[in-house]
């Protein structure tokens, strides 16, 4: 009973206001192509509207594919596998947009507000990305913008339907270099298998590593968890802890992305 109250208030607490503020901001960015976004439990959060549904969404450029919470869509009455509705985000209308409905208690659960789904790198490779962490600002831009002084432009790999960039990381005694994906939807950076430290078995230990490089730029004692060796490219995906310290721009059709430091970081 106490799990049914809890979950009904941030329910009623999610539906109006955070609709209403969703809808707000969505009609604010509509001519400019950008959205307001946050980092919320380390995750990079911003609002979208799905047909009726709006409201908080996590942005991930790691994911291949976007999705709508099943808790979210049964409250709408939609059921089955997937959904077909017009999407906003950031100023832009995609119609015609299908959503796989899936269980996303494993990732949602950490936060205070609902979270409605995963936007994901299938919808977001359509334009070239753009995010700026302070203040935090989600640009979906069409045309390619002039280079940002003093940035630095990576080539990226896609692969399993996302964008790999290219790193190094150490935990002090193996250095790992290779493709990370970009994981913008967590704070901490993954890595694949284990690291030299010990680690529980029956779950993930956050740990930090020793360093982290890209565009030629060190980070130093990164948070960092690890995660199941996975199948494909990528050697683990690059967390929230390093990408709030650049400006980030990433256009995945044209296969680059670029990273100029933010302001004081």
């Amino acid at each position: 009973m106490i799990g049914k109250a809890r979950e009904s208030k941030r329910r009623s607490a999610a539906v109006t206001p955070v609709a209403l503020l969703a809808a707000l901001a969505l009609a604010r960015g509509a001519l400019a192509g950008e959205t307001r976004c946050w980092i919320d439990k380390g995750a990079l959060v911003a609002p979208v509207a799905f047909g009726d549904i709006a409201g908080d969404f996590l942005i991930d450029l790691s994911a291949p594919a976007s999705a709508l919470h099943v808790t979210r869509a049964q409250e709408d009455g939609l059921d089955g596998e997937a959904a077909t509705r017009d999407l906003s985000i950031a100023g832009r209308r995609l119609a015609g947009v299908t959503l796989a409905i899936v269980d996303l208690d494993v990732r949602t659960a950490k936060f205070d507000t609902t979270i409605n789904g995963v936007i994901g790198a299938d919808l977001l490779r359509r334009f070239v990305v753009e995010i700026d962490p302070s203040p935090c600002r989600l640009r979906l831009l069409r045309r390619r913008p002039a280079r940002w002084a003093g940035s630095v432009r990576l080539a990226i790999r896609e692969a399993d339907g996302r964008p790999l960039a290219p790193a190094s990381v150490t935990d002090g005694l193996k250095v790992r270099s290779g493709l990370f994906a970009l994981g913008t939807a967590d704070w901490a950076t993954r890595v694949n298998g284990r690291l030299s430290r010990p680690q529980t078995t029956d779950a993930p230990a956050p740990v930090r590593l020793r360093a982290l490089e890209i565009a030629g730029r060190l980070f130093e004692q990164v948070p960092a968890a690890t995660q199941p060796q996975a199948i494909g490219e990528a050697r683990g995906a690059i967390g929230m802890a390093v990408w709030s310290r650049w400006r980030l721009r990433l256009d995945m059709r044209e296969g680059w992305l670029e990273l100029a430091p933010a302001d004081g970081k």
